[in-house]
């Protein structure tokens, strides 16, 4: 099952091993943290819409984008199962479209040159943002198993996205034809599944067969490979005029060559995810297993690891909202609003009617969007903070 393919997936062996741990950790987790200012969905909600036949909405991300993901006045969300794909008003939350995609939908939609991009663990769609009508789709190992986890990146007039076969893949963005297809590795373990990202003009992947490397992107040339300590499927990141590689060590690296700057590693635990704010990398670790109902962040940038912080959530996903300058952690109970510059909590704003888990979410205009795995999208009154 393709929510189990990734390192967050990992620790389960179903969708409902997840509701087991929710039912044992919820009333521990609500009788902690109660000198923290909270909130609840249902105090600050200005809408909420229950998506049709979503079942389990939330597939776990290895990437830093949103879901749901706003736009001028649509807010686009990616469901999981049923694989789905929904287009709401931004003011009203009542939906203008829904387009069904096989099996199992990804973790977010992305938008860019005037396309909307979804995928299934085989095929990437692009559609059109007014009505979800398909204009092209690229599905490069057909249409059974699962070949695609990496999500695509659109730079200039070209799609990057790779596959579990190792290859990079650029395509016409206009027309989903294949420009080129680089194969990174031929390692046995050769996925590809990170998300390429541009940076000084170089498209840079990471890949499970514990190497990063940096291609031309108009002719797929290889600029440079780096090896790593392990597996790379989260990110990659920008961390300022530095990226940042994801494995259980966080490496920061000058993108135009690949020398690494510094590499940050932990005793006993790894990195699970990670976003970056504008010149850090905030992520939060493994822990032990079983679990015991909280969550490490840390905080590091070029010098230093400057940050440590323990916070109570099970199943978090990090996001950085550049309009509020804040890291929202979404967990099984609802929604963490930290401070990036030493990771203390702002508030909580809880789910007490729902508490089955939330996607990471998208800020804009004093608004938190919020995806429920229940399949509840919901737009909340952002609280007032106190720096």
């Amino acid at each position: 099952m393709w929510i189990c393919s990734f390192r967050l997936r990992d620790r389960f062996a179903s969708l409902d091993d997840i509701g087991d741990f929710r039912d044992l950790w919820y009333p521990r987790l609500m009788a902690l943290d109660k000198t923290t200012v909270s909130y609840s969905f249902e105090e600050l909600v200005i809408w909420r819409t229950r998506l049709p036949q979503a079942q389990h909405a939330v597939n776990p991300p290895c990437n830093d984008r949103p879901n749901p993901l706003v736009a001028e006045t649509m807010v686009y969300v990616s469901v999981f199962s049923p694989g789905a794909v929904h287009a709401l008003e931004r003011n009203t939350g009542k939906i203008v479209w829904s387009r069904e995609i096989p099996e199992f939908g990804g973790s977010a939609v992305h938008s860019a040159g005037g396309r909307l991009f979804a995928q299934t663990a085989n095929t990437v769609h692009a559609l059109e943002p007014e009505t979800g009508k398909t204009i092209w789709s690229f599905c490069p190992c057909g249409d059974s198993g699962e070949s695609i986890y990496s999500s695509p990146t659109i730079y200039g007039n070209s799609v990057f996205v790779g596959d579990r076969r190792g290859y990079l893949h650029c395509l016409n963005s206009r027309t989903g034809k294949t420009r080129w297809k680089q194969r990174t590795n031929r390692a046995k373990n050769c996925s590809l599944n990170s998300t390429p990202l541009i940076a000084k003009g170089l498209v840079i992947v990471g890949t499970n067969a514990n190497m990063a490397a940096a291609y031309e992107p108009r002719t797929g040339k290889r600029v440079w490979i780096r090896k790593l300590d392990g597996p790379a499927g989260w990110g990659p990141l920008n961390c300022g005029e530095l990226v940042a590689l994801v494995t259980d060590s966080i490496y920061l690296l000058r993108p135009e060559s690949g020398k690494i700057v510094r590499r940050f590693s932990w005793k006993d635990d790894g990195v699970n995810s990670a976003a970056p704010t504008r010149k850090a990398i905030v992520a939060n670790l493994r822990g032990s297993w079983p679990p015991k109902g909280s969550v490490r962040l840390v905080g590091v940038n070029k010098e230093e690891v400057y940050f440590t912080a323990s916070h109570t959530a099970f199943v978090a996903f990090l996001r950085y909202a550049a309009e509020t300058k804040l890291i929202y952690v979404s967990h099984l109970e609802g929604i963490d609003v930290i401070r990036p510059e030493n990771g203390s909590t702002a508030c909580k704003i809880e789910n007490k009617s729902r508490p089955l888990g939330n996607g990471p979410v998208d800020v804009k205009r004093n608004t938190i969007y919020v995806l429920t795995n229940d399949g509840h999208v919901y737009a909340l009154r952002h609280p007032t903070l106190e720096h």
